[in-house]
């Protein structure tokens, strides 16, 4: 396993990924040409801000598996192509949000009290007292927009010095802002009615320049605006002519559009603060960043364990974890069951499972659908929906809280060409997982290993023919079962077999009569 570590990261992260007999190479600086060159070779792709892991980059890496961000944001990853890849994307929230926070404090007494300013006059040989008049910050309305783990932390500092904290955050119920002792409001309420705004939003396209010339108009004349989140949210041109014009008092930036913001207009000004993207710069936030991005890559590649995955299809719900590897091998199971190419994938969660979001295990099941069929991608529950959109399948997801004699059911249906298939599994207390039912007929087998699926006539002998073929062929049988309704009706045997069946052996069972089909299967 080979990582490039492409920015600084701490030596501990570094150790420990050696300590995996993982090959780390620390090559930092590089541009777009030279990382397109080397990246085939690498398995692991780490990052902080500074390299762009581009579209040409992605497609260039035939062995990438991951992509680390030791930080929050992930702006500079293309994150649509890694997941067209079936790249998994994860970052590293919680390591600098201590030191986020306190940047932005200081910036705030920094704003408050002009020390900037204050030192450079002083250095200059001034005294300016009265010049440097500012205000304190006890008693003052502090908006914070984006209450995540960053302005939960800062509304908890602000707090503690004596200010009303307020939030926009269209995701954040009520109750979670009441524990932090947060009044929400709409943005526009927010930008009226406080002095210190501060901004804590990831950039996407809903929230580029979210901060523009109509905003920064509703803004008091006396209020101070601030952003250590992401370069783009805050409009640099509208934001140097509501400063150049005092339309608001002040504003500091740790972030922007374009880093460094080489020929900004915003250095000339003397009511801005400018910080080179310090946010995560502390000893201890680059050591946690650094470890925390280590182990998840670690957790990911020996144990499959996923944490803080930025491009799953939905939010990984530890309750569902154990009926991934389940709901895979089903669609595995029902690929080659169907013996053509799907045209539509129906897939229920019935049971306790309808309460959670599927999305996650619905692809799981695609995955497990797809891998057998495509060879051009490396195809994983990142990339499998768009996959299937690719070759015109349709994936239906359903819930139903009705499951039988089971707790938790999934169900998954193929239909092509006007055929359809059919199976579904749960996960038993004492069995673990189970396929549960084949084409309507009840079964009860593990998901794994070798099978010879045969639909035909109940009648006297049936058995026996098959039984003589594979024995015939050396074939060992290691169990059977038989599915029925009725009597000498449609029947489904199921023989689970030591070793792969031979084609010439497969052959020679069809040919056997009132047997309507033989299908192997390996899980």
């Amino acid at each position: 396993m080979r990582v490039l570590v492409a920015d600084d990261i701490s030596k501990s992260g570094i150790e420990m990924l050696k300590e995996q007999k993982y090959e780390v190479d620390v090559r930092t600086g590089l541009k777009e040409d030279e990382l397109v060159k080397i990246i085939k070779d690498y398995d692991v792709l780490l990052v902080r801000s500074a390299t762009k892991a581009t579209r040409r980059v992605i497609e260039a890496a035939s062995k990438l598996k991951v992509i680390g961000r030791a930080g929050i944001g992930v702006d500079n990853i293309d994150v649509d192509a890694a997941t067209e890849r079936g790249v998994l994307v994860m970052n590293a929230p919680s390591g600098n949000i201590v030191s986020t926070a306190e940047l932005t404090i200081g910036l705030i007494f920094a704003l408050s009290r002009r020390i900037p300013q204050a030192d450079a006059s002083m250095k200059r040989g001034e005294w300016k007292r009265k010049e440097m008049k500012g205000v304190q910050v006890q008693g003052k309305t502090l908006g914070i927009v984006g209450l995540g783990r960053v302005g939960a932390e800062v509304a908890k500092k602000a707090s503690a010095l004596g200010m009303t904290v307020v939030a926009y955050d269209p995701l954040v119920s009520p109750e979670v802002a009441a524990r932090l002792h947060v009044r929400l409001l709409t943005l526009d309420m927010l930008l009226q009615d406080c002095d210190i705004i501060t901004l804590h939003t990831p950039l996407t396209p809903q929230t580029k320049d979210m901060i523009g010339k109509a905003e920064l108009e509703k803004m008091k004349k006396t209020a101070m605006i601030i952003n250590c989140a992401r370069g783009g949210v805050v409009n640099e041109d509208a934001l140097h002519e509501a400063l150049a014009t005092n339309k608001i008092a002040c504003a500091a930036l740790d972030v922007y559009g374009s880093e460094p913001p080489t020929g900004s207009k915003l250095p000339a000004l003397q009511n801005i603060i400018l910080t080179p993207h310090l946010g995560a710069t502390t000893n201890e936030a680059q050591e946690e960043v650094g470890s925390e991005i280590a182990e998840q890559v670690i957790a990911f590649l020996r144990d499959k364990v996923l944490k803080n995955a930025v491009n799953l299809p939905a939010k990984l719900d530890p309750e569902l974890a154990p009926y991934m590897p389940l709901a895979e091998k089903l669609g595995t199971f029902a690929s080659q069951l169907g013996r053509s190419s799907a045209g539509r994938i129906e897939i229920m969660c019935m049971g306790e499972l309808a309460k959670k979001d599927i999305r996650i295990i619905a692809a799981s099941v695609v995955t497990g659908l797809l891998k057998p069929l495509s060879e051009e991608f490396n195809v994983n529950y990142i990339n499998a929906f768009s996959i299937a959109k690719s070759r015109g399948i349709d994936v239906v997801s359903s819930t139903s809280e009705e499951s039988g004699h089971y707790d938790n059911l999934i169900r998954v249906s193929l239909k092509t060409n006007g055929d359809s298939v059919s199976t579904a599994g749960t996960l038993t207390l004492n069995k673990g997982p189970r396929i549960v039912e084949v084409n309507g007929s009840p079964v009860d087998i593990e998901p794994e290993g070798y099978f010879l699926l045969i639909a035909h006539t109940d009648k006297p002998g049936m058995i026996g023919k098959v039984g003589g073929i594979l024995g015939d062929a050396d074939v060992n049988i290691a169990s059977m079962e038989v599915a029925r309704a009725n009597p000498r009706g449609p029947a489904m045997m199921i023989l689970e077999l030591d070793e792969d069946l031979p084609t010439e052996v497969l052959r020679k069972v069809r040919q056997i009569t009132d047997l309507k089909s033989a299908i192997s299967i390996k899980l």
